[in-house]
């Protein structure tokens, strides 16, 4: 039987088909490629997958830069082998991409010396980011926590003013320099003027909010008197008392409709550490702008605030007309109110006494207004918030959601509602480095670099060799 015979010119057309079907299909996917190229470098996203969201900004400064109505230039001078300059530098174009006021540039002092000089940056200054808007000028010295210090930097250049707290002294409150030594870094960093008080006559003129932190030891009458002419006369204050012995303060809250009792907040189910009497709390008002960032900052989740020995409020009749009091956080409903705060200092433990103790939830924190006649042409004056606990502030517990309801409180009353949110976190160095030895790093980063593309190889080899 005779083979059949392929014309050769029937085999070359066939390869020449086969052929250009390739280099069309290479063709399309180079251009598939450089069109997402063109895409992504124009419309460019990114997940941060990192334990706490390191690479990624606070609400609070994302808020700042989409608000930004002012070009500013920033310099960063950071030499080659500075160790913080591929961090910064990545967070520094994380800013870039939130706003297009910002123009960033960076430095290489070692490099462009003429430059480092004409901004005024030593050779002990490695690190220094320059921001300048106008004729005006703010530096932040880049070690750890740059995107606090960036964003103070900003709120810096672009305020018109800085607003002044008082911390009132001398009935053992807490120290602003010593236990508070944190909290005041923070309230500096949003621009705020930050000074001691031992009260004489009157609150001065220049205090645009009075802090009050759990005083230990009773006010004398004309403190007392002081403070209520100051608030009476349109000042604003945060005061926080403490569970028995310290003094409640029941008196000048009951004039703006708060009520204080006096027991020690228990809650068997919402606690800090296993602690009964350290209430924690994810339930908060949903409408106030203090607490609404705590609520769900871009949909993940809330934000616990918890305080350590701390006694219930209650909204109640005002001695005045006009307020309102709004009930910013509350504990669970298992929680309760323990009157026999004696016995539970003594003995550690306390049982719920039904008709005796307060039941959950309970109220820990009030915010209060003031609308002038008529009510409903009025605009609302912000006249206090108190807390039934000052623990909550000290440098140990200030964490989770605490300096963020304390700030966010603080800009309510002071009328800046463009610092309400949450707001930089200060950066810790990664854990896995911390917790890992030598071997066990040297194993993960080889693990990283040869362990995927080995993969891919002995998967090819597979299989090619069943094809071959």
């Amino acid at each position: 039987m005779k083979k059949l015979a392929v014309p050769k010119k029937w085999m070359i057309s066939r390869t020449a088909r086969y052929g250009s079907n390739v280099a069309v299909t290479i063709l399309l996917a180079f251009c598939i490629l450089i069109l997402v190229n063109f895409v992504s470098a124009r419309r460019s996203g990114r997940i941060d997958t990192t334990a706490g969201g390191r690479f990624s900004l606070s609400e609070q400064t994302k808020k700042i830069l989409r608000e930004l109505d002012a070009e500013i230039d920033i310099t960063a001078f950071y030499t080659q082998n500075h160790y913080r300059r591929e961090f910064a530098q990545d967070m520094l174009n994380e800013y870039v991409r939130q706003s297009k006021k910002l123009n960033l540039t960076f430095i290489d002092p070692n490099y462009k010396p003429n430059v480092a000089i004409a901004y005024n940056i030593r050779p002990g200054q490695d690190g220094t980011v320059v921001f300048k808007s106008g004729n005006k000028r703010e530096e932040a010295l880049s070690y750890q926590n740059e995107e606090q210090d960036f964003t103070s930097a900003i709120k810096k250049l672009l305020a018109t003013e800085q607003k002044k707290l008082y911390f009132l002294e001398g009935h053992a409150e807490s120290d602003i320099d010593g236990i508070y030594g944190n909290l005041r870094q923070m309230i500096e960093a949003d621009n705020y003027l930050v000074d001691k008080l031992v009260l004489s006559e009157r609150v001065p003129d220049d205090c645009d909010l009075l802090v009050i932190a759990g005083p230990q030891k009773p006010l004398l009458l004309y403190e007392e008197e002081a403070i209520v002419r100051y608030l009476d006369g349109g000042g604003r204050a945060i005061i926080m008392v403490d569970p028995s012995p310290a003094p409640s303060l029941a008196e000048l809250l009951r004039r703006w409709g708060v009520m204080v009792h006096n027991d020690i907040i228990l809650d068997p189910i919402q606690q800090v550490n296993g602690i009964l009497s350290f209430p924690a709390s994810i339930r908060y008002d949903t409408e106030h702008a203090i607490t609404i960032p705590l609520t769900d900052p871009g949909g993940a989740g809330k934000i616990m605030t918890f305080f350590p020995i701390a006694r219930s409020l209650a909204p109640g009749k005002a001695l005045r007309e006009g307020v309102e009091v709004t009930e910013l956080v509350k504990t669970s409903d298992d929680s309760w109110g323990e009157l026999d705060t004696e016995a539970l200092m003594a003995d550690k433990r306390a049982e719920f006494d039904e008709g005796r103790d307060f039941k959950g939830p309970l109220c820990i924190a009030v915010a209060v207004i003031q609308k002038e006649q008529p009510a409903e042409e009025a605009k609302a004056r912000r006249v206090l918030v108190a807390v039934g606990d000052s623990d909550f502030l000290e440098n140990e517990w200030l964490q989770a959601g605490n300096p963020d309801f304390f700030m966010n409180a603080v800009n309510w009353l002071t009328e800046e509602e463009e610092l309400i949110a949450i707001r930089p976190k200060a950066q810790e160095e990664a854990r896995v480095r911390r917790d890992l030895n030598a071997r066990q790093l040297r194993f993960v980063t080889y693990s990283s670099i040869f362990a995927i593309p080995l993969i891919w190889a002995v998967i090819g080899g597979i299989v090619w060799w069943k094809r071959r």
